[in-house]
């Protein structure tokens, strides 16, 4: 992902509407790419494409729920549209907090599809004209509570650990294609979403990296060939001690140092917020 001045194809980015989407898309296009914002919510979008209308590549917005059938059809058939994509960020997440018994179900399999199922569906929309041109790379934000169970964020977890094994496996799959996959795996961030920020334990306490830092990390760890970058020290301590201890002894920290929200989390506005 060198930033010099060779012709770019498109850049598409997820989640673009806030936190780490929208960090992603405007220093995309101030590298030259034309991006392809895409989230649900018109006003922060059209914010976004007004902000970057200068930069060299510029942000077309795609209004698009990614939890539903239509919204993934409608995305998939722009992306067909487009012609060359270089650079798909599958950003968009749900993070929902508390209890599973006590979680509405509709919010649980929302998560799933969204966090999984949305991603699953785009790399497998891009990667095939991304083979034949041996060129490009998808980005998948996980987490590094992908690493190990995270009670209280059960389905979330869940989810994100899905995306670290589906990218570490395409990563194998497409050795020798010169196209790249990255699982991004960051852990307390300044974003809408903010799972450490809203859990009562000792994670919560964690200090929070800024959006622009990630994605920087990001962009560094695709282009020196990285699969799995965990940003920020405290983060990659966590994923190490988890190659030292027990899968029991995992789950009994885990379980020490979370705690549930104080209230239900959702991703309505009520609690928690998806990055889309």
């Amino acid at each position: 992902m060198s930033t010099g001045s060779e012709q770019r194809g498109w850049a598409v980015v997820t989640g673009a509407s806030s936190g780490m989407g929208r960090a992603f898309a405007r220093e995309l296009s101030r590298r030259g790419y034309r991006v392809l914002a895409i989230a649900r919510r018109q006003d922060r979008l059209e914010a976004l494409a007004r902000e970057t209308g200068k930069q060299q590549g510029g942000v077309e917005s795609l209004i698009a729920d990614l939890k539903t059938a239509e919204g993934l059809d409608r995305t998939v058939r722009r992306l067909a549209e487009l012609g060359r994509v270089d650079l798909l960020v599958n950003n968009a997440g749900i993070a929902t907090g508390g209890d599973f018994m006590a979680a509405p179900i509709d919010e649980e399999l929302g998560a799933i599809r969204l966090n999984v199922e949305a991603v699953v569906t785009l790399a497998h929309a891009v990667m095939p004209g991304m083979v034949r041109s041996r060129n490009g790379a998808v980005i998948n934000v996980a987490s590094v509570v992908a690493f190990q169970p995270f009670p209280h964020f059960a389905v979330y977890a869940a989810t994100k650990a899905f995306v670290l094994s589906f990218t570490e496996a395409l990563a194998e799959e497409l050795k020798g294609t010169k196209v790249r996959v990255l699982a991004l795996c960051p852990g307390a961030a300044r974003t809408e979403i903010e799972v450490f920020a809203h859990n009562q334990g000792l994670l919560g306490r964690l200090p929070k990296l800024d959006a622009e830092q990630i994605v920087v990390a990001a962009l560094r760890a695709l282009d020196v060939g990285r699969v799995v970058e965990v940003v920020g020290w405290i983060n990659k301590m966590l994923v190490f001690q988890n190659r030292l201890l027990p899968r029991w002894m995992v789950r009994w920290f885990m379980g020490v140092v979370t705690k549930p929200p104080l209230v239900r989390m959702t991703s309505d506005g009520r609690g928690l917020k998806e990055d889309s």
